[in-house]
């Protein structure tokens, strides 16, 4: 059953496609289509023109303009790199490299001069009584050549018949050897001199058994000793078997075609001149044996010519490819150079993803659970006093302090603010609760199509918990909550007794950035030892690093299509930013939370007091246990269990 609906669209389509083309035939005079077709004709010979075909070009000789164009002077660097005569690259390392090209074509020319040996052999059957010497000769010269056609055509057989892929190889010990010497007889130059000098050689002895056995005597009987037209179409043949094989070099083909030449020439002149003299001429008004030399010579400047041509082609083409592959390195360094500079600017995941695909306006972010954010501030520094050369040495001194936090538990450099260094840890995409990125699976995708998000949702809320810290004072655990876009999102519900390992794990974020903070205090502490010992006689603070801490949830995300830039938002964000600009220069102050969390990995966390933070109102802070030196955080000491009365 055709459905109607289907037919009558086709039919359609069809009414469409004839109404184009008879309206193009009808509607275009015949003026339109001459100017079409001379225009493309004109176009076909501008891309003729930058061809470097190797052509003499008369008018390029006479004058020299100065106004080139970028392909004229491709052109004309090209020619200056190769020689006029033998048409060899003047870098000899070019020259070297492409005559160790793989011969792909090989086969097929063993192939042809397989057949010209059996042609020579069938005219010297032919033309002359072969004597035993002759068969034993032509038998071990027909072996040779089969041989080698079979080991040339062998690979090529194995892909196409007998192989799943191209890299395959055989099994057997046999058939891998074979396979082995094919594919070796077209990469070594070495194997492919000698197998066409072999080939060229068997020819020549071929043609030469049809005047072994005359003499220079001249006999009536010694005329027809063999017939000198067809020895003379036998050594046009071997001409052409010189100029036969691609992967040769140039200069080696023409100097074997113009010795066979001149060992014609001695037989004509000298050793068979009465033979050649009594054939018959092609032209009543020309010498016989001028007609010999005119045909030869005619041969080997036709192959040459011929010759030339495909080897000036071939270098033009080896020359593109050298240009291609210098183009290819150079795209991969600038690969490598855009990747090095956007790790630079984004987290390396981040800029695997941006660099692996093609964003369109399109937001990308992620979600965590628990992401730890540090904020260090240098204080007494003035800029304007001592330059910012001094900011970046200690902002590159603490880069130095960052690459040995490149672990699982990566922190990241998130942004440089005057003399504020910022860095976060537990951004990585594998913890992360939600993450969107167009063409990439991940799960709980929240995006509309125009990159906004569609929905929010709402974790519920958490209980403040206290818990007994020393002298009567309490813990508040507040799990801070994080806005995004306007929507409270609440923090995670407390975990079983069954996954406390698991919460301990997740927990390690904000003790590796506690000890992130301290290394940097340290790295401060040296900077100052060695470069500012006058700079701020009298003073005890300056220099000193004032850094405040804060975990709980986070987003994280790129904004902005010209100079994307990659940063985190919440509730931990803000509030390790009013830990650092409310806290005390030399020590490292946390929330509350913060504390609770680092006094579960042994870190003492000392009780501040209520500290006014804007839009919190007065919160308990504390500061971080640490020795003079900065060399590790003091132990935490439980305070002791109450007994019951």
């Amino acid at each position: 059953m055709h459905d109607p609906r289907r037919v009558q669209r086709e039919r359609q389509a069809k009414k469409l496609s004839e109404a184009s083309k008879s309206n193009f035939m009808y509607n275009s005079t015949l003026q339109q289509y001459n100017q079409v077709r001379n225009q493309a004709k004109l176009e076909m010979c501008r891309e003729l023109d930058k061809m470097p075909i190797g052509r003499i070009q008369i008018t390029k000789i006479c004058r020299r303009s100065t106004n080139l164009t970028q392909d004229e002077i491709e052109e004309e660097t090209f020619r200056r790199n190769i020689s006029s005569f033998c048409l060899l690259f003047r870098i000899r390392n070019w020259e070297i490299q492409y005559i160790r090209e793989p011969d792909v074509m090989l086969k097929y020319s063993i192939v042809l001069a397989w057949f010209v040996y059996m042609c020579l052999l069938a005219i010297q059957l032919l033309s002359k009584d072969p004597k035993y010497h002759y068969w034993i000769i032509d038998g071990i010269t027909i072996s040779v050549l089969t041989a080698l056609l079979i080991i040339s055509w062998y690979k090529k057989i194995w892909i196409m018949y007998f192989s799943d892929t191209e890299q395959s190889l055989p099994q057997y010990k046999l058939s891998r050897m074979l396979y082995k010497m094919s594919d070796f007889m077209q990469r070594s130059i070495v194997i492919r001199l000698i197998v066409y000098l072999l080939v060229v050689f068997s020819c020549i002895a071929v043609t030469a058994m049809q005047v072994l056995d005359c003499g220079p005597k001249r006999d009536e009987e010694l005329i027809q000793c063999f017939h000198p037209w067809i020895l003379t179409n036998c050594v046009t043949l071997l001409i052409g078997t010189a100029f036969l094989f691609t992967r040769i070099p140039f200069v080696v083909k023409t100097t074997l075609a113009v010795l066979i030449t001149a060992a014609y020439t001695v037989l004509v002149v000298y050793e068979f001149d009465h033979i050649f003299a009594g054939s018959p001429p092609t032209n009543v008004n020309l010498n016989a044996k001028y007609s010999h030399f005119l045909l030869i010579f005619i041969t080997l400047g036709i192959f040459h010519l011929m010759e030339r041509q495909t080897e000036f082609i071939a270098k033009v083409d080896y020359n593109w490819k050298r240009q291609l592959m210098q183009k290819q390195d150079d795209a991969l360094i600038t690969n490598d150079t855009i990747k090095v500079l956007l790790v630079n600017i984004l987290p390396s995941h981040v800029a695997d993803f941006y660099l692996s695909t093609q964003l369109q306006n399109e937001l990308y972010y992620e979600e965590y659970d628990n992401v730890a954010v540090m904020f260090a501030s240098i204080k007494n520094f003035d800029t304007d006093k001592i330059g910012l050369r001094v900011l970046n040495e200690i902002i590159c001194d603490f880069d130095d302090v960052l690459n040995k936090y490149s672990t699982s538990l990566r922190v990241e450099k998130i942004k440089v603010a005057n003399w504020t260094y910022m860095a976060a840890c537990g951004l990585d995409v594998t913890r992360s609760e939600q993450v969107n990125a167009p063409q990439v699976k991940f799960r709980n995708v929240s995006l509309m199509p125009n990159g906004r998000r569609s929905q929010y949702r709402n974790l519920g809320s958490e209980q403040l918990q206290r818990v007994p810290y020393g002298n009567g004072n309490t813990l508040a655990l507040d799990m801070e909550r994080g806005q995004y876009e306007g929507n409270v999102i609440s923090g995670t519900p407390r975990l079983s007794s069954s996954e406390n390992d698991n919460q301990r794990s997740n927990d390690e974020v904000v003790k590796v950035m506690a000890n992130f903070a301290l290394d940097l205090m340290r790295a401060m502490r040296r900077f100052n030892a060695e470069n500012m010992q006058s700079e701020y006689e009298g003073s005890t603070d300056y220099g000193m690093l004032r850094i405040g801490i804060s975990h709980g949830r986070a987003m994280a995300g790129v904004v902005g299509i010209s100079k994307p830039h990659y940063d985190i938002w919440g509730n931990p964000v803000n509030m390790a930013s009013r830990m650092d600009s409310t806290g005390i220069p030399g020590k490292i102050q946390v929330t509350e939370n913060t504390a609770l969390k680092l006094r579960n990995f042994n870190i003492q966390c000392n009780y501040r007091g209520k500290t006014f933070v804007k839009g919190r109102g007065n919160i308990p802070t504390y500061i971080l246990g640490t020795d003079d030196e900065y060399n590790g955080f003091l132990p935490h000491h439980p305070p002791p269990a109450q007994e019951n009365s």
